[in-house]
């Protein structure tokens, strides 16, 4: 068994689980697998997930919260409209450029779960607040979540989704503000 090193069962499970479905995707690694990579008992995985789609799940909120607070951070810190959301289609490529494995997590199935659910109202909360003002003083169109999310991001996810299939090991980085520019037209 692996040291604790100084994490509880549930975070041991969480990370390597974490860094195996980046790696292998989530059907590969059993939960056996997982469980002893962890260096947990069987009474103590099953105490905290009572299967592996509850720990992909667990995964994949914790995941996209993280992915969500940088996005929000980067968010926050611009001081236009423009800024925000050429900022927004750079930080969502960047971020998978940088995490390919949880980037393809995301991608994939959307893992439903009450943290999941929760992130996304926060996050969602973030963006309205944000883009209120914008809005506002007539810089930016009103919010319609689904159609904002497709002229903001879907070209760039459209893109992503090809990159991570592919075998380039770096994404083109001009391509980059050539989605920026599409989005801020968009918008």
């Amino acid at each position: 068994m692996s040291p604790s090193n100084g994490r509880n069962a549930r975070d041991r499970l969480l990370m390597v689980a974490r860094r195996r479905f980046a790696v292998d995707g989530t059907i590969a690694p059993t939960l056996d697998e997982l469980r002893r990579e962890a260096g947990v008992s069987v009474g103590s995985l099953y105490h905290h997930f009572p299967d592996k789609p509850a720990l992909a799940a667990a995964v994949y909120a914790q995941v996209m919260a993280e992915y969500q607070a940088g996005f929000v951070a980067m968010l926050r810190a611009q001081d236009s409209a423009e800024a925000g959301i050429r900022g927004g289609v750079r930080h969502h490529l960047n971020w998978v450029a940088e995490h390919r494995g949880e980037a393809a997590l995301l991608l994939g199935d959307r893992l439903d779960s009450a943290a999941l659910r929760a992130a996304n109202r926060d996050f969602f909360a973030a963006i309205g607040d944000w883009w209120r003002p914008h809005h506002t003083y007539g810089v930016l169109v009103s919010i319609q979540p689904a159609v904002t999310a497709a002229l903001w991001f879907g070209a760039a996810q459209e893109y992503a989704r090809h990159w991570l299939a592919g075998d380039a090991d770096e994404m083109d980085r001009t391509v980059i503000e050539t989605f920026a520019d599409a989005a801020w037209n968009a918008l």
